[in-house]
């Protein structure tokens, strides 16, 4: 098949989750003999530069970029108030990102157009005026769902309400729209459920985010002292939540019942008052060149995730290093996990406590949830699987 992948920004180099998954949707399709071609939304926080991509994949897609501004202006964000559009999605339109995939469209006849999450829809009437393909959209997550959980978390009267505001014309967005393509890919069981629930009933197939498995080095679990790690990007704000909840609700109950424990947090735009609750055992890192390096002599991978949505491919990729998994329901939405068999959940800051304390009283157990992890991961979430399932769906609707 002809297909062109529209991205919201570009997957290499795979310095997120985000990335990452839509770097596997781009490998899977060339391993699958696909004629593929990429565009991508580049942006400041995003940009776009040819040597990051891998030579023969830059060669077999012509992967190209149109830089856009999509940061959030308080002007416009005001202004916004006063009309119908969601802000979170009109920041994502550029005429010229629009002029550049239309003389796309006019140049080439694709069998399927696959959109990497809503934020790519403002673009929907522009192919549908300009090309017969099927469109297809990967929903990353249900986007307002995000929103609304960082309102409920949120203490200030003012900021509650603006988030509710967001999350409602969000809401309104994705039901409207999502109606119109001919396809949907949730990456979760509960996120198709959600979509169905809010009306929405176009054909829909559940493939999850997916990773190269067999390239991810297994290493046996250091025996020494217990390391916590955390690694996400820290211009997402459900991160930020997540590692603040962290760092001040349940790390000072951790290291009060366990002082030989360690806590390491990293991540892209580590904000400054973070950086300053650097207190060893306590890490604050910034950005660090390779997650693997970075984990590699630490047995636990924290996820104290309050208010995301989907699913996060970090987990995936611990779990393939045979990493524990100790994540908040939240967190782990998406992943088939039986908890204490998969992974370890906790959502209070006595749970965390709880599950380090059986943890140090039965090291054994870090090494067979370790194992059971990377099973699954292999079983589960292995890109070349997942790539062909959605090859299928491709063809179930043509």
């Amino acid at each position: 098949m002809r297909i062109l992948q529209v991205c919201l920004k570009p997957p290499y180099p795979t310095r997120d989750g985000g990335c990452m998954a839509i770097a596997a949707i781009t490998e899977g399709l060339l391993a699958e003999g696909h004629d593929l071609k990429v565009l991508c939304m580049a942006t400041d926080k995003h940009p776009f530069n040819a040597e990051n991509v891998p030579i023969s994949i830059l060669k077999a897609t012509k992967m190209e970029a149109v830089q856009m501004d999509v940061r959030v202006k308080p002007v416009a964000a005001f202004l916004n108030l006063f009309s119908s559009e969601s802000y979170n999605i009109i920041r994502f339109y550029s005429r010229e990102f629009e002029e550049r995939l239309i003389k796309i469209l006019n140049e080439a006849a694709f069998d399927i157009i696959h959109l990497e999450s809503i934020f790519c829809l403002p673009y929907l009437q522009a192919i549908r005026s300009t090309s017969k393909a099927k469109v297809i959209v990967r929903a990353h997550n249900i986007e307002h769902i995000i929103w609304q959980r960082l309102a409920e978390q949120d203490s200030n009267t003012f900021k509650k309400a603006y988030l509710n505001f967001l999350s409602k014309r969000l809401k309104a967005y994705e039901i409207s729209e999502l109606k119109n393509v001919d396809g949907i890919v949730p990456i979760s069981e509960e996120d198709k459920h959600g979509l169905i629930q809010l009306g929405v009933h176009v054909p829909m197939e559940v493939i999850p985010m997916g990773l190269s498995v067999a390239a991810i080095a297994r290493e046996p679990l250091s025996t020494g002292p217990l390391q916590l790690y955390h690694v996400g990007s820290m211009d997402w704000q459900p991160n930020v939540e997540a590692v603040e909840f962290f760092i001040k609700d349940i790390w000072p109950s951790i290291h009060s019942n366990h002082p030989d424990v360690s806590c390491h947090f990293a991540g892209r735009n580590m904000a400054a008052n973070l950086l300053s609750q650097h207190k060893p055992p306590l890490h604050v890192h910034g950005e660090v060149a390779s997650v693997a390096d970075f984990a590699s002599d630490k047995q636990i991978m924290l996820v104290p995730v309050l208010s995301g949505g989907g699913m996060r491919i970090k987990i995936v990729e611990a779990m393939a290093m045979g990493k524990v998994v100790l994540s908040t329901t939240i967190g782990a939405e998406g992943i088939p996990y039986i908890n204490g068999e998969h992974l370890l959940i906790a959502n209070t800051p006595d749970e965390f406590v709880q599950q380090l304390s059986w943890l140090k009283a039965n090291p054994l157990e870090l090494q067979r949830i370790g194992d059971n992890a990377r099973k699954l991961a292999e079983e589960r979430f292995d890109a070349r699987a997942i790539t062909s399932r959605l090859t299928y769906f491709y063809r179930s609707i043509l």
